[in-house]
């Protein structure tokens, strides 16, 4: 069966914007749905080597998941699915050939169906893609599914396989840059991305928190060296990404400078190339979280901790004392078992050692 072009306005297009809209392919299900006057239509996703029953349904129309919870059928709902993982890529099952070679799982399987007013169902399973597995499933109340809503799946079904493989891509992405700023957040690490006319391309919430950053613009500070070397910067990582890191002073108050660096990786296609990364070293979010790791890490107290932290903030002791409500004598006593704990012989080696240390990533 060809798909005819009304076919693919209405089915196609909500399939692939499915992969970016927020309500996934609950559209492109609807109008599957109506197409071929199914009471539920679903779309189950789930890793290649987990259970059924922890795979991800998008559905619309009757939801039989939550129906055959409140009926106490849910067992026999994940039940219904074991089969699924056997069934051949691209051919469209009825609900007897489901269950066709199991007499129990056949009795089981007509019960089920009777309790939730089942009368026909569709299965089609999606060519694995990216690790991922995908079926897609149709019920009907009263009467059977045609030859013609079969041959509707198996022309679909080439699409949402190519819908699949960019939907799990997407979201390898995703995650990736999601933990990227995760990670970078915790290491105190802002950036702004710049093109090759020093505009700016796309920054991290806590840049745009401290400068007046608007993006398409270029940033907006009285200092005139620092406009001149993002213009200057700019331009020459654009002719030469292997170009020297510079450095510059973004604030004056508070003081805030910036790592210039190339960006040899940038995308060849793109509607803004990025080619130039400021890179600011912030001052981490007070909070118990790095002291407590520090205890942990080190076998100190959490008053120890604390003190370690002050210092290696650049305090000395009789300032961390005064700052933590300590006196100077339990401080220092408080710094030689530090000394101790940590194995350093002084102030400089404690800074560089909790420097260097994890604990700072809380």
């Amino acid at each position: 069966m060809q798909l005819t072009s009304a076919d693919e306005t209405d089915l196609l297009m909500p399939l692939y914007a499915g992969v970016h809209d927020q309500s996934r392919w609950q559209s492109f299900l609807a109008r599957l749905q109506r197409r071929t006057g199914a009471d539920h239509a679903a779309l189950i996703l789930g890793r290649n080597d987990a259970p059924m029953d922890q795979a991800t349904e998008i559905s619309s129309g009757r939801n039989l998941r939550d129906e055959a919870g409140k009926l106490g059928l849910a067992r026999h709902y994940a039940a219904e699915r074991l089969p699924y993982r056997t069934l051949r890529p691209g051919r469209v099952y009825g609900a007897a050939e489901l269950v066709l070679h199991d007499t129990a799982m056949r009795t089981a399987h007509q019960h089920f169906n009777e309790q939730l007013g089942v009368s026909d169902r569709r299965v089609i399973r999606i060519r694995d893609q990216e690790g991922a597995s995908a079926w897609l499933s149709l019920a009907r109340n009263d009467h059977g599914f045609s030859a013609s809503d079969g041959a509707l799946l198996i022309a679909v079904a080439p699409h949402v396989a190519v819908a699949l493989r960019n939907f799990v891509q997407t979201e390898g992405l995703r995650i990736q840059a999601t933990m990227a700023q995760h990670a970078l957040a915790r290491g105190s690490i802002g950036w702004i991305a710049f093109d090759r006319e020093a505009r700016i391309i796309a920054r991290d919430e806590t840049m745009a928190a401290l400068l007046p950053i608007t993006t398409d613009e270029r940033l907006r500070t009285d200092r005139v060296e620092t406009r001149q070397m993002l213009l200057h910067m700019a331009a020459e990582a654009a002719n030469n990404p292997y170009v020297a890191p510079r450095v510059v002073t973004l604030l004056d108050t508070p003081h805030l400078d910036a790592v210039l660096v190339p960006l040899p990786d940038s995308p060849a296609i793109a509607l803004a190339t990025p080619v130039l990364l400021a890179l600011c070293h912030l001052f981490p979010q007070p909070g118990e979280g790095r002291a407590a790791l520090l205890a942990d890490l080190f076998d100190l107290s959490r008053r120890e901790a604390e003190l370690a932290l002050a210092i290696s903030d650049g305090l000395s002791i009789a300032e961390a004392a005064a700052l933590l409500g300590l006196t100077q004598e339990t401080a220092r006593n408080y710094s030689k078992r530090i000394y101790a704990r940590m194995g350093v012989r002084g102030q400089a080696e404690l800074v560089r050692r909790i420097l260097l240390s994890s604990a700072l990533l809380g």
